[in-house]
């Protein structure tokens, strides 16, 4: 079962980026630094008997069996005895310790935060690979508090078994030392430690529970911070203040008494602990001096590691409360990492594909969402023609969005095929396929903190020529050149002063840098004002005018589609009208009435 123990920790290790190798070497130096201990506490058992008979060195040769030894030890280096040699020697000793325990210590901490990089990078990376499935059922609080917290707890749970082992051989190495010196008490010293270990059992496995909660609250605390920050204005104009204050309260007290559990049964061990060893000093003095008639040296030496064994056996103890405590971060950190590794994305395509010479084609797709009882997509088949605009309209909840999702490959249709220039996209590999797409959102997400980081997002290295022109075609020029400084310009975290339409032109300017062949427009003027829906208009008219894009715009607002080449109506998932804004008026259907209702609004 040890065997199992050992192999179980050695494997979760080196999955989370523990290699053998920084196990060997952290080992290592613990024993080295265990080994001049020893010889440092050692020294003072010859030392007290050099003080007994007052540096007589026959004498002392005589009395012990260790002075035979260290006299040949002194003859060979050819080193007179002397009692403050044998002090600087001891001291010696314990210096070596001190410089291993540095190095061990410097490296401990090397090799936790590189693990901690590397889980971290990892689960990160694992993330973006994964599906837009498991996006979209994983909560962004989850994710930053495993990422910010769980990670770095995880880590040091796989690395607490390390100090329990170098723990188990300081006090094995002290054990043995106390058998020379008596075998009778050392083993009822071991028998009272191993009947007292028993008594914080019941807390320690405590532990494991608590801590897995502990888990839980932090990511309570982290998915509602999340959600709040994100809307201060909407929580104070709702005159919410009070209620979230209250809800953020019943989080974080759950968090602390969750965190003072966790210490109080810590606290309970070392209660329990301390009494046990130093009941075991007070029975050594008493029958080393009653019964065994040891010397005072002896009985001098016996104590000194008694006093060192103390913290060895509470730390052992804490230590193992603390691997129990921390398995809840181990667990979620490794299960995380499993289930986005599960849940990456299928690339089975090989070739490549760099733009559209004929059409991208739909061709009788069907969508299910997997907690939906109802396809989102029935049946559909659309036909979006190279060079040209198609508009992709219809009620809310009719499958626009799920619709352009499946064009880039971010979902995978339950039945039909999706055609590039008549080829299935799955021959094609996800780079290439989206390669060729830029994509527009319906709320427009400024990733970088001046104008020229979010217009080059995901190419850095286009020229200022290239910029430009994105720019001129965006329309974006005008209110770029009178910012402060330009494409310079800092605009803070996520462009808050900036008016919606100024975002939306950004990050049209930043669709545009990449000059793909395919340009995807979800709900673009939904949240603009008319003058900003205008001048976005007048803007798709210079792209068409300028370039060869195909153009798929998803949109509410029939004015700012009506000169699309297609316009393709969705209802419940199905097709149910399609052609140019003429003929779509003229069938009097969905479209025509959207648009009378329209008009008359305007």
């Amino acid at each position: 079962m040890k065997k199992n123990i050992i192999t179980n920790w050695l494997n979760r290790s080196r999955k989370l980026g523990l290699a053998n190798i920084n196990i060997v070497i952290l080992i290592l130096l613990s024993l080295i630094a265990t080994v001049t201990e020893i010889f440092g506490v050692g020294m003072f058992l010859p030392i007290f008997q050099f003080m007994r008979l007052e540096g007589d060195i026959n004498a002392v040769v005589l009395d012990s069996t260790i002075w035979k030894y260290l006299i040949d030890v002194f003859i060979f280096f050819n080193i007179k005895p002397t009692f403050v040699f044998m002090l600087l020697m001891s001291f010696g000793f314990f210096l070596a310790r001190q410089i291993f325990i540095y190095f061990g210590a410097v490296y401990n901490v090397a090799v936790k935060q590189r693990v901690t990089q590397y889980l971290r990078n990892k689960m990160f990376s694992k993330y973006l690979d994964a599906d837009t499935l498991y996006h979209d059922n994983t909560p962004v609080g989850d994710l930053v508090s495993i990422l910010t917290v769980e990670t770095s707890m995880a880590v040091s749970g796989i690395m607490a078994p390390l100090e329990l082992i170098v723990s188990f051989v300081v006090l094995s190495a002290y054990l043995f030392v106390l058998s020379l010196l008596s075998w009778e008490m050392t083993l009822a010293s071991i028998g009272i430690l191993l009947v007292a270990s028993r008594v914080p059992r019941v807390w320690i496995n405590k532990s494991a529970d608590i801590g897995r909660n502990i888990v839980k609250a932090n990511i309570s605390v982290s998915n509602f911070l999340v959600g709040r920050i994100r809307s201060p204005r909407l929580v104070r104009l709702s005159s919410a203040q009070e209620v979230e204050k209250k809800e953020f309260y019943k989080l974080t007290k759950k968090q602390r008494k969750y965190s003072v559990f966790a210490s109080i049964l810590g606290a309970r061990t070392d209660a329990v602990m301390d009494p046990v060893v130093i009941f075991l000093s007070f029975l050594f003095i008493y029958f080393s001096y009653a019964v065994l008639n040891l010397n005072i040296e002896v009985i001098g030496l016996y104590l000194v590691i008694i006093m060192r064994i103390l913290p060895i056996v509470k730390g052992i103890m804490s230590q193992w409360q603390r691997i129990k405590r921390l398995l809840g971060s181990v667990e979620i950190t490794e299960n995380r990492i499993k289930s986005m590794q599960d849940a990456v994305e299928k690339d089975t395509g090989v070739e490549t594909v760099t733009k559209i010479n004929n059409s991208f084609e739909i061709c009788n797709v069907d969508y299910l969402y997997q907690s939906s009882k109802d396809y989102s997509l029935k049946e559909v088949s659309i036909k979006f023609e190279a060079n040209k605009m198609t508009a992709l309209v219809g009620p809310s909840g009719s499958g626009k969005s799920t619709l352009v999702d499946l064009l880039p490959r971010l979902r995978l249709p339950n039945k039909g095929v999706i055609k590039v220039d008549g080829v299935n996209i799955d021959k094609y590999s996800l780079k290439s396929i989206r390669g060729m797409i830029s994509y527009v959102p319906q709320f427009s997400q400024i990733l970088g903190n001046t104008v020229r980081e979010h217009i080059t997002y995901g190419n850095p290295n286009v020229t200022e020529k290239g910029m430009q022109e994105a720019i001129f075609l965006s329309g974006a020029e005008d209110f770029i050149s009178h910012l402060p400084k330009g494409v310079d310009t800092n605009l803070g975290e996520d462009a808050i002063k900036l008016s919606g339409g100024q975002r939306q032109r950004l990050d049209l300017a930043r669709a545009l840098i990449r000059k793909s062949s395919v340009l995807i427009l979800d709900e673009p003027a939904s949240n603009l004002d008319a003058e900003s829906t205008l001048t976005f208009e007048q803007a798709l008219l210079n792209i068409r005018k300028n370039t060869d894009t195909t153009i798929i715009i998803v949109s509410h607002s029939l004015a700012s589609i009506s000169n699309a080449d297609c316009i393709v109506v969705l209802n419940q998932g199905v097709v149910m009208e399609s052609g140019s804004h003429r003929d779509l008026i003229c069938q009097n259907g969905w479209y025509a009435k959207a648009w009378k209702i329209q008009e008359s609004k305007t």
